[in-house]
């Protein structure tokens, strides 16, 4: 269940003993030795949760250094950490987690409100809001505050904005082209 590119590790080992700088993505491998990890301690559960404890302050101290732009240079670009730096980031990150005691919390992002366009911005003080709430409402079928994809289809279909395809459009404009020669002949 829990597998890492060996094939990358290998190369990347043997690259490390010949003295050249590395970077390798370790995401994924550490992620599934956190995983087996905490597969065994469940199996075996006589320090499942100092377990628990070390696997879930080991991941969240991993995703803080890419969070933070200290993460590895093949993932962060060239400005990134070299293998040996993220390790070490990482190292510290997670002494001072376990220091603390505390069990690990993982990292909420806070929500950030989306700033209106310039447009909408310059042009805002002249919607009236109830008016859009009313209309929002009317394609929000389901009540729950967003527009799905299906319920943005229906909208467009409603409001004879939604994009057709080339045969449609062709056949379109051979109803309209029709409908006015004969508008023409009478």
């Amino acid at each position: 269940e829990f597998e890492a590119s060996h094939g990358t590790v290998a190369d990347l080992w043997y690259a490390h003993q010949r003295g050249e700088e590395t970077s390798m993505n370790p995401l994924g491998m550490v992620v599934a030795l956190l995983g087996a990890m905490e597969h065994a301690a469940v199996l075996h559960p006589a320090n499942k949760e100092d377990i628990f404890r070390w696997t879930g302050h080991c991941r969240e101290a991993m995703y803080k250094a890419f969070r933070t732009g200290n993460g590895t240079r093949d993932l962060s670009g060239p400005e990134g950490l070299t293998t040996e730096q993220f390790v070490k980031y990482v190292g510290d990150e997670l002494a001072t987690r376990m220091a603390s005691g505390e069990m690990p919390v993982p990292f909420v992002p806070e929500e950030v409100a989306a700033t209106p366009s310039k447009k909408l911005r310059r042009q805002y003080e002249h919607i009236d809001e109830e008016a859009m709430k009313a209309f929002f409402d009317r394609f929000d079928t389901d009540g729950n505050g967003d527009i799905s994809f299906e319920e943005f289809v229906e909208m467009t279909l409603d409001l004879s904005i939604a994009p057709l395809k080339k045969e449609a459009v062709k056949e379109h404009e051979k109803k309209v082209a029709t409908k006015g020669t004969r508008e023409g002949s009478s």
